[in-house]
């Protein structure tokens, strides 16, 4: 009698564990999901919401400052085109609530490397302290990885990934971005100098 209890306990608690495993997967953010806006923080830790959700196509880069360089490649693909101001919005916001560093000198630092080029120099750069963007948008983990959010001018999500992009990845992000606007230029070796410093 005794072995058939805890055998009937184990097979309720595997059953559980399944449906909760279950359960958080189908929450976690997909394409199709539609996003609202997100009161946020800037880098000088004021109040800010999410820009162009809703409005434009939206890029966010979501970087756990532990990992700044994870999706480096695809930033510097993205970089390559340029798409209508009026249709297209890219930004990041820092995930200082996954970093063991003081808010205040994360700010610091990301505030210094916008002077890397002058294609950075006018970036916008949000961050969120305590992981705003991770519980109203269902993202799950974030911790130690670099995610990349698309979403289309109704704010339905057309990409969501926490990690580092495939090389198909890159390529099908910068396509959706592509076939979301009007118009889209790819920048030649004598336009992208123009941005170094």
């Amino acid at each position: 009698m005794k072995k058939i209890l805890q055998l009937s306990i184990s097979f309720v608690l595997i059953a559980f564990t399944t449906i909760s495993v279950q359960a958080q997967e189908k929450s976690t953010l997909k394409r199709g999901d539609k996003i609202e806006k997100v009161d946020i923080r800037d880098l000088n830790n004021n109040d800010a919401v999410t820009p162009g959700i809703g409005e434009k196509v939206t890029l966010i880069f979501y970087p756990d400052p532990d990992k700044p360089s994870q999706n480096e490649y695809f930033i510097e693909e993205v970089k390559k085109w340029k798409f209508p101001e009026d249709e297209y919005l890219a930004y990041g916001i820092v995930n200082l609530a996954d970093s063991p560093y003081p808010n205040g000198i994360i700010r610091f630092m990301t505030r210094q490397v916008r002077k890397r080029s002058k294609q950075e120099a006018d970036a916008l750069i949000l961050t969120d302290p305590k992981r705003f963007i991770q519980d109203a948008w269902n993202t799950g983990d974030c911790n130690n990885t670099f995610p990349i959010l698309l979403v289309d001018a109704d704010g339905t999500v057309l990409f969501w990934k926490a990690g580092e992009l495939t090389k198909e990845e890159v390529d099908f992000v910068i396509n959706e971005i592509k076939n979301s606007v009007s118009e889209s230029h790819k920048y030649t070796e004598e336009e992208m100098a123009q941005f170094a410093l």
